[in-house]
């Protein structure tokens, strides 16, 4: 069978049964394997059923992935010509989460990819864009974006996310780029250097952004139109685990500012989509769920159509959301032939049960449990705040500590924070925008309104 960018959901299943993700076996299977379960499966004529498959959570696949990267044994197919990438949050204190995609799936996928942004309008002719996404450190969203937006037709320039604001908004200048990309706090930090640059604001010539990332606010987007202009705001939607696999443009949905939902377009054929109940996470592994009607909202869990060597099926993504149908804007600007395969997956956010987005990256909130949570750190509560940064409304990181430790020891508290930096990914690039804040007591947190309990996460950069 010739290589496709996309497979049916009968050999991604046929695949999957077979490989460790899903059942007992110690290896992935080979090509002759693979081939094999897909002949059988096409003439078996069998309908095959997503539902029958329980939710796959991410404790689950990582521990497997684990062991399967460790494993140097010539059999284990795992490690042979993948494309590597870490899950945002990784950060230096442990093993960063590896996920590895077959290197010329993951290629297909990305030239697919990009011809669905040309096909929705992200891209045009002649648009040149300049990244300044995360690239370096096992890191690969920098390469991401520039492939698939090169795929979608535009000339990219790679800033990286260490290339220092003024020098950007000079490149900006020097090659008149017209689309600025980047996750969201990145975007921010560039137009606010902008805002201060009064003899370059004149010169510089945006005319689209595409952020990644958490979801730009009401007040950031006043900030991006009163800095750039009438610029048009685009955002792509992707992961580790299935890559790019949704777009947002307003030309094709609707835009509420009193939500702060933000509603994507993604191509059923690229990926299945699923909402499950909120509740669902909290099962055990194994169970099978029901996923909700269109217009529910609950966990998003997504079954990979692009990738089947390491296949992804029903996985819980940790973002919250719902699905809907295609509002009748979009229609007329969408070929025929794609209209019944488009979606609209409106994102509420992440699921801060188990994660929260900072920086252009989700970090567990386990990695950070496991630091403060160790005897050692002589930590009895802490608390994770984000916030708006004056006049910037760059997103702040404040992590509030109780601790049992005597305040004179220096030693103890340094390696604290160190530990804390590396799990938080602290650079030179956002270190600004972190602080470390020790309390006396309760009263030194936010507390909840009724039990007057230590909140763990507080969010007030919505």
């Amino acid at each position: 069978m010739s290589p496709s960018p996309t497979y049916s959901l009968a050999d991604v299943l046929a695949v999957a049964q077979m490989h460790p993700f899903y059942c007992s076996a110690q290896y992935p299977p080979d090509e002759d394997a693979i081939q094999g379960a897909r002949e059988e499966a096409a003439q078996k004529f069998e309908q095959f059923d997503l539902k029958a498959w329980p939710p796959l959570l991410k404790s689950d696949l990582y521990t497997v992935i684990e062991r399967l990267i460790n494993d140097t044994d010539p059999r284990n197919t795992y490690r042979y010509n993948v494309y590597t990438s870490v899950t945002g949050g990784g950060g230096g204190v442990s093993k960063p989460l590896f996920f590895a995609t077959d290197a010329l799936e993951n290629r297909r996928h990305r030239a697919l990819f990009g011809e669905f942004l040309k096909k929705i309008g992200i891209i045009e002719r002649g648009d040149w864009v300049l990244s300044t996404h995360h690239g370096g450190s096992l890191y690969r969203s920098l390469d991401l974006t520039l492939e698939i937006l090169e795929n979608a037709g535009a000339t990219v320039l790679a800033a990286g996310h260490q290339c220092p604001p003024p020098t950007v908004v000079q490149l900006l200048q020097d090659f008149n780029v017209n689309v600025l990309a980047g996750d969201s706090s990145q975007i921010i930090s560039i137009v606010q250097q902008i805002s201060t640059m009064s003899d370059m604001k004149k010169r510089i010539k945006i005319k689209k952004v595409i952020y990644t990332s958490e979801g730009l606010s009401i007040i950031q987007r006043a900030q991006i139109y009163e800095v750039l202009g009438p610029v048009i705001i685009y955002s792509i939607l992707g992961g580790a685990e299935a890559g790019p696999y949704g777009a947002s443009s307003p030309f094709l949905v609707d835009f509420d500012p009193e939500t702060n939902c933000n509603d994507f377009i993604i191509d059923t054929r690229m990926t299945a989509i699923e909402v499950f109940p909120l509740s669902c996470t909290a099962g055990e592994s194994g169970w099978i769920a029901e996923p909700l009607p269109d217009g529910e909202t609950g966990v998003i869990a997504q079954t990979v159509l692009t990738r089947l060597r390491h296949p992804v099926i029903r996985y819980i993504t940790g973002d919250i959301g719902s699905l809907h149908s295609l509002p009748h804007k979009a229609v007329g600007r969408i070929a025929k032939h794609d209209l019944r395969h488009y979606r609209v997956l409106r994102l509420q956010g992440r699921d801060h049960r188990f994660s929260f987005m900072w920086d252009g990256c989700d970090f567990q909130f386990d990695k950070l449990n496991k630091i403060l949570s160790d005897p050692q750190s002589g930590v009895l509560l802490w608390q994770v705040i984000l916030d708006k940064m004056q006049p910037s409304q760059e997103i702040s990181l404040e992590i509030r500590l109780l601790s049992g430790q005597s305040s004179g020891d220096t030693v103890h508290l340094q390696t604290l924070l160190e530990l804390l930096k590396a799990c938080l990914d602290v650079s030179v690039s956002n270190e600004h925008k972190v602080k470390v804040a020790f309390v006396n007591d309760v009263l030194g947190f936010e507390l909840s309104e009724t039990g007057r309990k230590v909140i763990r996460f507080v969010d007030h950069s919505s």
